[in-house]
């Protein structure tokens, strides 16, 4: 029993100082570029509309020639959508991909890939928070590794200015999201 105990805390240990180390990187990444230019935006939709709501913003203000909103909910429509756009109706219509078919960062990835390749994109600019952009760009990533990937990162509001959780609930949606993220990364060392 000492042997399985001490295992476990070592473990332990160790999700703990990854965890801080995922905390400092993720208070330490570039929030959102400015000048950014790819082929493509892509979005993984999330709580809110502030991801959406900044990658319209981004491709409205001219940083690729198609946007993609990946992981669109099936209960939202086109016209719903469509009201959060910031510029002319017709750049809307033209130039924005809806996917409804992706439910997780994995489907995510694998719904960028599909996309991209059916438009011949070799380079993007994916949006989505801040804490969620270290997974969504390893999937996405291992999905289109050939893909100039460039992360666009909104902010959740999870993480005060030094790093720390902003609260109890935000600690938990981090520790969540780390966890994930190992997941990944360990899925990712698989042999295919």
């Amino acid at each position: 029993m000492g042997r399985v105990l001490q295992i476990l805390l070592a473990l332990v240990l160790a999700w703990t100082i990854g965890f801080w180390f995922f905390l400092r990187e993720l208070a330490h990444a570039p929030k959102a570029p400015q000048g950014l230019k790819a082929d493509a935006v892509v979005v993984f939709t999330g709580q809110g509309g502030s991801r959406v709501s900044a990658a319209m913003n981004l491709f409205g203000a001219g940083a690729g020639e198609r946007l993609l909103i990946s992981g669109v909910n099936a209960d939202i429509t086109r016209e719903e959508l469509a009201r959060l756009w910031p510029g002319e109706p017709a750049g809307f219509e033209c130039c924005v991909d809806l996917g409804w078919e992706a439910q997780t960062t994995v489907g995510n990835a694998r719904e960028v890939r599909n996309w991209a390749i059916t438009h011949d994109f070799d380079s993007l600019i994916l949006v989505t928070s801040d804490y969620h952009m270290p997974r969504a760009l390893l999937e996405t990533r291992g999905e289109l590794p050939e893909a100039s990937i460039a992360a666009y990162r909104v902010d959740s509001g999870y993480l005060r200015p030094n790093g720390l959780p902003a609260d109890q609930n935000a600690a938990r949606q981090l520790a969540v999201e780390y966890s994930k993220f190992l997941a990944a990364v360990v899925k990712s060392w698989a042999p295919v």
